[in-house]
Parts: C-alpha cells; structure tokens; sequence
C-alpha cells in the first residue's frame, strides 16, 4: 500500500516530541541510578532510599491520567511545555533538598512533571499523523528507550568526575533545551470542546475491551522488562555468573530493545497489530523461559535478543493500535491510562518478582511472568486488526479524490 510522504515541519515535530520522551526517561534514570550511593553517603536507611527512588514512579502513576484528561480538555501544547519548565525550575532547586523528607519531595515533584510532559508528547505523537502512527510511535519509544540507557551512564561519570549536584543541573539543562526546541517546532490545532464531558464519562469511553487489552499489553511488556533488569543479576550470582556477565547481558537487552521499537511501529502500520504483539508474546516467553531453565551466559544473550524484540513489540505496538483507534478529543486520557499502566509494570514487576522470589525462588518467580505474557498473547485477539490499515486507507482515498 502506498504510503503518504511525510513533510518536513512534521518530521521536526516528530523528533522533538521524541526528544520530549528521552527527557522523560533520560532525567528519571540519571539521577535514579546514582541517589542511593548519595543518600547513603550521609547514613539514609534503605527503606527511605527506596521511598526517595520510588517516589518519582508514584508521582507518575498518580498523574498521568489526571493530565491526559486535562490535556483533552484544555489542551495537550501548554501542558507539556509547563512540564518541561517545572522540570527546570525544581531540579535547580536541588541545594535547598538534602535531607530524605525534602528528597522526596523534589524528585516527587519532578515526577509531576515528567508525568505531565510525558502524557501529552505520547499523544500529540498519535495526533501528529493520520497514517504511519506505528511508525511514529516507534521513533518515539526508540529515543525515549535510549534515555533509559544513557541516563544510568552519564549519570554515572557526571558523579564520578565532578559531583551529585551536577546530575540535576543536567535534568534542567535537558528541559530547558527541549523545552525551546518544541516552542519552535511543535504546533497545536487545538479547539476547546463545546461541551466538556464529565470525568466520569470520559474514564468510561477510555475503557473499551480492546483498549484495556492494549493497556494489560502494555503493561505486561514492561513488567517483564523491569522483572529482568533488578533480578538477573541476583540470579546470575545465585548460578555462579558474575556481574560484569550479567551488566553485559542486559546492556545487549537494553540495545535490541531500542533499536526493535522503530521496526515494530513499522510492522503493525503493514500487518495490524494481532501478528505482532501475538509474536511479541511468544518470544518473550521464549526468552523468560531460557533466563528461567537455563542459568548460562551465552543462553542469556540469545535470550535477551528475543526478550529485548518481544518488549518493545508488547510496548509500542499496543500504543500505535491505541493512537490509531482512540478519538481525538479522548487520546490524552487513553495515553494518559496506557502511561499509568507503563508504571504500574515498571514498579509492580520487580516487586512482584521479588515478593515470589522470597516464597518461591527467583526461578518460580520468573517462570510466574509467563502468565501476563499468556493472556497478552490471548487479548491480542480481541484488538480489531485492521484499525492502523483502515485508518491509512481512508486517508489516501480522501487525497486521490481531491
């Protein structure tokens, strides 16, 4: 099928809502990977380590789908950009927030922001285009996978060499940046709604069977990439496999996983989205069952490859089906809820796994992830797999007739 050439200004308004994303993951793992060694630098207890990490995720969970029913409403520009700039403003606040109470409530504050930006780029992403949203929506995820894994990194040597302070210079630096590059680049067409819908009534039409579906999908995919991430190494250790093994294992995951999201946009644009998450689910299943069965290094690198393709099919295809079947005047919210499902896997999998872990041992406790993947791969079949293909199909045919 032939596809509609994309312009120019909406190629820079894809990359700089692509940006937007790797800020949102870039900033939060930057700082992240490097707060509890500063915590623990001044006598922090583990408990309130983890509170302090986990408190930009629970900022998130709580906050996505508030902005994506307020970026519906009012409208999805003003509010990323505010959260760009609120990015800004409290990461330089930093030498006022030293103990743990104060802490949290900074990076508490940045997941607020990065909830609001963050919402509202994923779903000016599905606005920006009326074909080729798998694409799109592949491009996206690829840059925001690749601040996941440079964020740890930089934030590593930002530390080392210079000093803990740095790294949120750096989150606001990033904003600010990004924050100008989409005043330039991003536009939005946006008409307030004559009738604003009660909250109620738009959580409802955001919750069809097969949006759900897409939501568990979603979620499913990133619960199990969180589940590999904290507990391999501690498996790998358990089995005699040292961490310079493991790191290795997960950084080749971490570069599939980006790399493979491009091209399973493209793959649901060209096929639906049935094929996809359904091949997405088995070879991740593959891959958990061989982390799981077979505790050897040159096993878990063929496994990460499959582990790695089958997230960022879960992940990105569900979203495009999402972009492509959502109404306009509800794609924030149906973002919005498909964000908060993201975190509930991103948190819930590593404290799944290691609740089972404790009861079971981390086998048992992996071999449990194959369930989510089991009823993704069935809710599959609820999704309606020619949505993204009617959708391009009814866009050439309305330009062929002008």
């Amino acid at each position: 099928m032939e596809l509609i050439p994309i312009k120019y200004k909406d190629v820079m308004a894809l990359l700089s809502l692509s940006l937007v994303g790797f800020t949102a993951s870039f900033t939060g793992h930057l700082i992240s990977s490097n707060l509890g060694n500063y915590m623990g630098s001044f006598g922090s207890s583990m408990t309130a380590i983890g509170l302090v990490i986990g408190s930009l995720a629970i900022a998130e969970v709580l906050f996505k789908t508030p902005f994506g029913i307020l970026s519906d409403r009012y409208g999805k520009l003003k509010l990323m950009l505010g959260g760009l700039a609120l990015l800004a403003i409290i990461s330089i606040m930093f030498p006022l927030f030293k103990d743990p109470a104060a802490l949290f409530t900074i990076r508490f504050m940045q997941g607020v922001a990065i909830a609001a930006f963050s919402t509202t780029s994923t779903a000016m992403v599905a606005d920006l285009f009326t074909d080729r949203k798998g694409e799109a929506m592949g491009t996206y995820n690829s840059l925001k996978g690749a601040g996941y894994a440079l964020g740890p990194i930089l934030g590593g040597l930002v530390t080392q060499y210079f000093n803990f302070f740095d790294t949120f210079l750096l989150c606001a630096a990033a904003s600010a940046i990004v924050l100008v590059l989409c005043l330039v680049a991003v536009k939005e067409s946006f008409t307030p709604p004559k009738k604003r819908q009660s909250v109620g009534l738009m959580l409802k039409e955001s919750n069809r069977l097969d949006y759900v579906s897409c939501y568990f999908i979603g979620m499913s995919g990133m619960l199990a990439f969180y589940s590999i991430i904290s507990f391999l190494p501690v498996y790998g250790t358990q089995n005699g496999i040292g961490a310079g093994a493991t790191g290795a294992i997960l950084g080749l995951q971490a570069v599939v996983y980006v790399l493979a999201q491009y091209y399973s946009g493209k793959a649901a644009d060209k096929y639906g989205s049935r094929l996809p998450i359904m091949l997405g689910s088995v070879l991740l299943a593959v891959g958990v069952l061989m982390i799981a069965l077979v505790p050897d290094p040159i096993v878990w690198g063929a496994a990460v490859i499959l582990s790695g393709l089958g997230i960022a099919a879960l992940w990105v295809v569900s979203n495009s089906y999402l972009a492509y079947a959502a109404p306009a005047a509800l794609m924030g919210t149906v973002m919005g809820l498909s964000g908060t499902f993201k975190e509930v896997g991103d948190g819930g999998g590593p404290i799944l796994i290691g609740f089972l872990g404790d009861w079971i041992g981390l086998k048992g406790a992996f071999l449990c992830i194959l369930a989510f993947l089991a009823l993704s791969f069935i809710l599959a079949l609820t999704l309606d797999n020619g949505v993204g293909q009617k959708s391009e199909a009814k866009t050439i045919e309305a330009i062929k007739a002008r």
